[in-house]
C-alpha cells in the first residue's frame, strides 16, 4: 500500500455537484468547479486548460469559509471530456485561512475516522465542517 504523500490533509467539497469558483489569470475570470481542498491545493475541474506552472489565483467561498485570494500553480493537468481536472499548489495563503482549512479537514477526517469504528454519536455544531457535511448522522439544527 502506497502511503499518501500530502503534507495536508484533504477534505471533499463535492458530493453529488461541485461548488463553483472563479479563478484570476492575466487579468481575467475562468469558471471552474471546486472537487476537493487542503491547506496546500485544490483539485478543480476547469472549462479552460492551464499549462503545467501558471500563475493563477483564487478565492473561495464555501459554507463556513471564505478566504482571501490564493495564490497558486498549476501541478497537473488531466482531460475529462469539455473539461479539464487540474491540481494546484497553493504558493501564497494568508495564515488565518491556512488554520481554517487544515481544522475543516482535521474534522473531516476525525468524522470519518470515528464513523469507520462505529460511533454514532460523532456530529458536533462546533465542528468547522459541519456547514458543508451531507452526512446522515448529521445533526439536526
Amino acid at each position: 500500500m502506497d502511503k499518501d504523500r500530502r503534507r495536508h490533509q484533504r477534505y471533499p467539497v463535492i458530493h453529488e455537484v461541485g461548488h463553483p469558483l472563479q479563478m484570476n489569470f492575466g487579468g481575467k475570470a475562468f469558471p471552474g468547479v471546486l472537487i476537493d481542498l487542503s491547506a496546500g491545493g485544490v483539485s478543480l475541474l476547469a472549462y479552460t486548460s492551464f499549462p503545467l506552472g501558471t500563475e493563477l489565483s483564487l478565492t473561495i467561498n464555501l459554507p463556513g469559509l471564505e478566504t482571501k485570494p490564493l495564490n497558486g500553480h498549476v501541478v497537473w493537468v488531466i482531460p475529462k471530456a469539455e473539461m479539464w481536472r487540474m491540481g494546484i499548489a497553493f504558493t501564497e495563503v494568508d495564515h488565518i485561512d491556512f488554520r481554517h482549512i487544515n481544522r475543516m479537514a482535521f474534522d473531516f477526517t476525525d468524522c470519518e475516522k470515528k464513523l469507520s469504528l462505529g460511533v454514532s454519536d460523532v456530529c458536533v455544531e462546533k465542528c468547522s465542517y459541519f456547514n458543508m457535511c451531507s452526512k446522515p448522522v448529521k445533526l439536526k439544527k
